[in-house]
């Protein structure tokens, strides 16, 4: 009688974990099914060797959760995001907050921001001077003239103590600096701000054209790397269509960017040029400071 019941324990045992078994599979078939491997076309802006290297690790952790990345690059600034306006893009990776904000405005789009991945310090650059102390009264510092860059180069002028803006602007340009500013302002295209430097006593230089020159990052005589309130519009971001921003190949692609081996992989080969920016991503070792 005794070996009987146990008999009866052991076998209802059995059935109880082929019962879990089999749900969990059913579920783990239902998962496969609702998130059936899909392709998705992201739009990037000529990429440097070390972009080129991120996707791929974005690529890779993507193919994790059944997701296949296209990138598709274009030359201008312009272009990625009229593609994805017109779903020809499922997402792109190119611009910063302040960018997205000022092109949804003059296209009357609703484009939007999924989630956060680089941050480029603001960096100026002198072939005449060593360091901020050295620039003297009534120098004069060259700023690229489109909206967002001149905006942010005020403020790091600013910050390095060179200029003084009007209160309260959020997007201040040129006219903005008052005369009591130890600096006068010159401003140019963003794309002749490197070149200004055998004219000009200083300049604040995109990373952009910075890599492009192969010119030393940390050649800069001033770095400012404030993510707070008023920089946060600077922040490089993913973006996509307002009705997508909650498919799950958005957040599937968005948490592949924000794997520590992307965020290591930045702030290793970026050598200063952007960190890794998102919530929790891994801080660069070599820290960067807003003097030097």
């Amino acid at each position: 009688m005794k070996r009987s019941i146990k008999s009866v324990i052991q076998i209802a045992a059995v059935l109880t974990i082929a019962s879990t078994a089999l749900t969990f599979v059913d579920k783990q078939s239902v998962l496969a099914a609702t998130h059936a491997k899909k392709t998705i076309k992201v739009g990037i802006n000529s990429p440097s060797k070390v972009d080129q290297g991120v996707w791929e690790l974005v690529k890779k952790n993507a193919a994790k959760d059944n997701l296949s990345i296209k990138l598709v690059t274009f030359t201008d600034f312009n272009q990625p995001n009229q593609a994805l306006n017109e779903g020809n893009l499922d997402a792109n990776a190119y611009q910063h907050y302040a960018f997205l904000k000022n092109w949804n405005k003059a296209h009357h789009a609703t484009l939007t921001a999924v989630g956060e991945t680089t941050l480029g310090p603001g960096r100026l650059y002198s072939d005449k001077y060593q360091s901020v102390k050295e620039i003297p009264t009534g120098a004069t510092v060259a700023v690229a003239n489109d909206p967002t860059n001149e905006a942010r180069a005020l403020f790091l002028l600013k910050a390095a103590g060179l200029v003084e803006l009007k209160s309260g602007v959020a997007s201040p340009t040129a006219k903005d600096v008052l005369s009591s500013s130890k600096v006068k302002i010159k401003e140019l295209a963003a794309d002749q701000t490197l070149a200004s430097l055998h004219s000009v006593d200083a300049a604040v230089i995109s990373a952009t054209f910075v890599q492009a020159a192969h010119k030393d990052p940390n050649s800069a005589i001033y770095v400012w790397t404030a993510n707070n309130k008023e920089t946060h519009q600077w922040v490089n971001i993913i973006a996509a269509q307002k009705k997508d921003k909650n498919k799950w190949y958005i957040k599937a692609l968005v948490k592949a960017y924000h794997q520590k081996n992307v965020g290591d992989y930045i702030n290793k080969n970026e050598k200063g040029a952007s960190i890794a920016a998102w919530k929790g991503a891994p801080k660069p070792e070599k820290a960067t400071s807003d003097t030097k």
